[in-house]
């Protein structure tokens, strides 16, 4: 099996035709009008900062990212991100917003130092209501210096996800990944010297080659170690990452379909076993009241999206920012925000993304939260005929006005998850890396 966008069966159907949007190039005067008119009614708002740098290209990734070859041009990079800030905090301070959830994404973020994310924050904190904490990516090699991993502390960094992949070498090496399974070990132990408050360590499966005894093999030395989530994620194959031409040529194949489901239940079992409780389809956690994610804000709203490549959504406006570094530096000089994209969002889609979101990723939709939140809150007949045909299928339960995943579910879950994502989300960075300023793009 290749876990490519066309390759889920009546899911990769569905989610590009409930999914399908088209972003225009929109003008600056209608750009700040969507994004204040859609917010105004809003309390809070999250941050995604996306930072498009990487020391080397992993085979698989279907990110925004680039090649580092000069230094210099991250400290650019980090005054063009304060300057983009500056643009919404003018827009929007009128609006007294709180910013409960800052994550910086990549790319890899742990690239920058601690002064770095420290003058981000401030910035943050002067137009808006900023928790003084930052979630932050990392690669296990950049967080191997201790002295390094305590700027990031002293600087507000208190989350970090850890990229660790693999314990194996030669899984790393397929992946593109140049630092070993002791390198990862070491950078646990220097983030919790330091005080971080909160380690997420992800784990990848359906890597070419690899067997279901692998995989076990994996999960189980995961839970023993000193971290309060696991978040494990399939190898998706996109058009556009590096090793999607060793796929095409049928020289790298994927375990196949009955092995994929074999892996998700296992670690499900394996995870749960070790006194990590599932907290979304991907995520098990040490502390049910913490994960590691922006999935709800990426899906639900709202969020600002924030760097080169990084997407925003604020409940009624989906944009994109440009994915070229150059021009998304010269954009935020000299014109306003750099949004490549933008598109509004009715109120029956978003009823559908924050309803899908709840109960395929986040496990549980509770109904009457769910009505209190969105407000179109009667589903369109389409998504309530597929929860009557999952109910049916005992996919989705019911009980004290809640719909929940049941065990039998977690597997068609990640098969819709992972549709969506190579169909949307994956999807928009290939369309947007091909031009930094497309006067129309349609996904899937």
């Amino acid at each position: 099996m290749i876990l490519h966008r066309h390759s889920f069966g009546i899911w990769s159907v569905i989610a590009k035709k409930a999914f399908k949007a088209t972003f225009r190039r929109p003008d600056p005067f209608s750009i700040n009008g969507a994004i204040r008119e859609t917010l105004a009614p809003k309390e809070e708002v999250g941050i995604y900062i996306h930072i498009p740098f990487c020391s080397n290209l992993c085979t698989y990734c279907p990110y925004v990212r680039y090649q580092l070859r000069d230094d210099k041009l991250i400290s650019q990079y980090v005054e063009a991100v304060k300057v983009e800030i500056s643009r919404y905090g003018e827009l929007l301070q009128d609006l007294h917003l709180k910013i409960p959830h800052i994550h910086v994404g990549g790319g890899t973020p742990s690239l920058l130092d601690g002064p770095q994310f420290g003058e981000i924050l401030d910035t943050l904190g002067k137009y808006f209501d900023v928790c003084p904490k930052i979630g932050i990516e990392a690669n296990p090699d950049d967080l191997a210096d201790e002295g390094k991993v305590f700027g990031l502390r002293q600087n507000g960094v208190t989350e970090v996800s850890l990229g660790v992949q693999s314990s194996k070498r030669d899984a790393l090496q397929k992946l593109g990944r140049k630092y070993s399974w002791e390198t990862s070990l070491q950078a646990i132990g220097n983030l919790r010297q330091a005080g971080v408050e909160h380690i997420n360590m992800d784990m990848m499966f359906m890597l070419p080659g690899q067997s279901l005894e692998d995989w076990v093999g994996e999960l189980e030395l995961a839970a023993l170690q000193d971290v309060d989530e696991i978040i494990v994620y399939p190898t998706l194959i996109t058009d556009h990452c590096p090793g999607y031409k060793l796929v095409k040529e049928g020289k790298v194949n994927q375990p196949d379909k009955s092995v994929f489901k074999k892996m998700v239940y296992a670690a499900e079992d394996i995870l749960t076993a070790g006194g990590f409780k599932p907290v979304e389809i991907y995520g098990y956690s040490r502390k049910p009241d913490w994960k590691y994610a922006t999935v709800n804000y990426e899906m639900e709203g709202p969020l600002l999206g924030i760097g080169c490549g990084a997407s925003g959504f604020t409940g009624g406006y989906e944009y994109q920012n440009t994915c070229s570094i150059e021009e998304y530096i010269q954009a935020v000089h000299n014109q306003g925000l750099p949004i490549a994209g933008g598109r509004p969002v009715s109120a029956n889609e978003h009823a559908i993304r924050c309803a899908a979101c709840r109960l395929f990723i986040c496990r549980t939709l509770d109904i009457a939260a769910f009505e209190q939140d969105v407000d179109n809150s009667s589903l369109p007949g389409d998504f309530g005929k597929i929860l009557a045909l999952l109910r049916l299928l005992g996919y989705v339960g019911k009980q004290n006005g809640e719909l929940g995943l049941t065990r039998k579910g977690l597997f068609p879950a990640h098969l819709i998850c992972w549709a969506f994502v190579t169909n949307i989300p994956c999807r928009m960075s290939e369309e947007f890396l091909k031009t930094p300023w497309p006067v129309e793009v349609t996904v899937p």
